[in-house]
């Protein structure tokens, strides 16, 4: 039989970081979108093969005997992996997903009983645009995939004239293997952004760098600097919206730092992205609201002045904007998050939640960080009232979902700041390494 291989590739179109809900990306070395799929022309006898090289007429100009077939899901298909005498009832095309790093190449193949049409496709494509490349063939058809961006792609496995087939079918890696890359984009969730030396891009200092250069697809949203989760939400909503339309993906991951973590529950469950988000891992966020913010608003009993001066000065609230950061500790006060938040937020069971924790202390022997001066004061006032603390976020506040614990990190360091300096015994670059490849190896 003779077989065709038709091979496309569409390159994602950049995206740049500017005002509150634009997003940046950071994905392979470069940073942005890799290689496009080849094209070309195959044949094969009876047995055959069917690979990539030229060009040629389709199938698809022949009108199918299923005018629509009916979608059967088998899941993902690791790299590596084979799966035997799998069974195409009449009528039904297969949708497989597999994942794959920018600038990878790997390689699909089907040995059916029968001709089958086997195509790789964005995981949102309904079938109205040209797959990314397709093969079809009786025998062996081999379909590659050149990865034009990191993340999820889908297989789909068809009968040509929709009779029954038995296949099977493997996936394989077989260039730049060495690249790392989760099932969905990840998005870096920043706090309070107003640190008086920090801007919000840098605010996972490092971190998008490190990440893209290993093939993983992270994005970081810019969010007001200090506002009450409606309007963090809203543009967190946005971000995210934009983010699965540039990388043509079905969900993304949260990762998010102090109040990022709220903003993320807000948008699963009172905005209902609980089927866009699909794994939030959260980092000193205040699940349970700080004492901090409870002390400088009056609500608790506590050196109100100190408190509100140093939440004020920690968010590099100036001037006018002073309401708005007062307005801001309200959403993260211990009143507010658990006596409303909280009840109007709950846990969507389509989400994986985690958690981490920072802890300081005043002496490196202690708990294996030294709490840094600009922060001295909220670790001395939570120290008092709620315990171990990251100087922002009391560690009883942080666990929500499966909880893993602290770092020994104080809450500008569980970011890497300032500029990279954190404390000897606390790497943040390799901590975000570590919660990228949790999220690979869970299949997000």
């Amino acid at each position: 039989m003779r077989a065709t291989v038709l091979a496309t590739a569409l390159v994602l179109a950049g995206c740049h970081a500017g005002d509150a809900g634009v997003l940046s990306g950071t994905e392979g070395a470069s940073g942005t979108s890799g290689a496009a799929a080849e094209t070309g022309t195959a044949s094969a006898t009876d047995g055959g093969a069917a690979s990539a090289g030229g060009t040629g007429s389709s199938a698809f100009d022949v009108p199918p005997v299923c005018e629509t077939p009916a979608l059967d899901e088998q899941g993902l298909l690791e790299a590596g992996e084979q799966r035997p005498g799998v069974a195409l009832p009449r009528c039904t095309r297969h949708r497989y997903f597999v994942v794959a790093a920018a600038s990878s190449a790997h390689h699909v193949q089907v040995t059916a009983d029968g001709p089958v049409r086997v195509s790789l496709r964005y995981p949102d494509d309904s079938g109205n645009e040209p797959p990314l490349a397709f093969a079809e063939g009786a025998g062996l058809v081999d379909v590659p995939l050149y990865a034009p961006r990191s993340g999820e792609f889908a297989v789909w496995i068809e009968s040509e004239d929709g009779s029954p087939r038995t296949y099977d079918v493997a996936f394989a890696c077989t260039a730049a293997c060495d690249l790392e890359t989760t099932r969905f984009p990840v998005l870096f969730v920043h706090g309070w952004t107003g640190f008086l030396q920090i801007g919000p891009v840098e605010y996972f200092y490092g971190v998008g760098e490190y990440l893209g250069d290993r093939g993983f697809p992270v994005f970081f949203p810019v969010l007001d600097p200090y506002n009450g989760h409606e309007v963090r939400g809203a543009q967190l909503a946005e971000a995210i919206d934009g983010i699965l339309a540039q990388a043509r993906a079905r969900k993304v991951d949260v990762i998010a730092h102090s109040q990022g973590g709220l903003d993320a529950r807000y948008v699963i469950s009172t905005l209902g992205y609980g089927d866009r988000i699909d794994a939030l891992y959260t980092v000193a966020t205040p699940h349970r609201g700080t004492p901090l913010a409870d002390i400088a608003l009056g609500l608790q009993d506590g050196p109100a002045g100190t408190a509100l001066a140093f939440l004020l000065e920690t968010v590099g609230a100036t001037g006018g904007f002073d309401s708005d950061a007062e307005a801001s500790f309200w959403s993260l006060s211990e009143t507010f998050v658990q006596g409303s938040f909280n009840p109007a937020n709950p846990d969507d069971p389509r989400v994986d939640y985690h958690s981490w924790m920072g802890r300081t202390c005043l002496s490196e022997l202690s708990c294996g960080d030294v709490v840094d001066a600009p922060i001295l004061t909220g670790y001395e006032i939570l120290t008092q009232v709620a315990g171990d603390n990251d100087g922002v976020v009391p560690v009883s506040s942080a666990p929500w979902g499966e909880y893993h614990g602290t770092v020994p990190a104080d809450h500008f360091d569980e970011v890497g700041q300032v500029a990279g300096a954190t404390g000897s015994q606390f790497d943040h670059l390799a901590f975000y390494l570590d919660r990228v490849r949790d999220l690979r190896d869970a299949g997000h």
